[in-house]
């Protein structure tokens, strides 16, 4: 298991998995055109499901984007789980767009890909949950 860039073999991969892992989804050429994306454990009406295909992949992505000002998300570490699987553990901050107040937050995606494309993102609230689900210790987060 590598923990780096997602380097070699993978490299070809790494700008649409660092894309997701920043929040970057103004392009879509690395998704694949039946992509499948979740939002796990967020406890929050509204924000947690699924969602199947870029278009509705998209407006659940929008949904979420609106309820925050100036939201910024970092891939802080890329986790090559080989089996085309990458664990992305990311950062979020941001305001609340209504409130004000501020927001940051650690999460994870888990992302399955198939062919050069992503086809499966599972954004996970708790890193915890994410490490759990892939059989990482919670220190691998750090």
């Amino acid at each position: 298991m590598s923990d780096a860039a997602v380097a070699g073999e993978r490299g070809d991969r790494a700008p649409g998995v660092r894309a997701v892992g920043a929040g970057d989804f103004s392009g879509t050429d690395f998704l694949d055109p039946d992509v499948v994306y979740s939002r796990i454990g967020t406890e929050t009406p509204g924000l947690e499901g699924v969602w199947r295909g870029l278009e509705a992949m998209s407006e659940g992505t929008r949904e979420y984007f609106r309820a925050f000002s100036d939201l910024r998300m970092e891939a802080e570490r890329i986790i090559d789980l080989g089996d085309d699987r990458v664990l992305v553990l990311s950062r979020q901050s941001a305001h609340g767009k209504l409130s004000g107040v501020p927001f940051e937050h650690e999460l994870a995606e888990l992302i399955t890909l198939s062919n050069g494309k992503i086809v499966v993102i599972d954004a996970y609230w708790r890193r915890a949950e994410a490490l759990a689900a892939v059989g990482l210790p919670e220190q691998s987060s750090a």
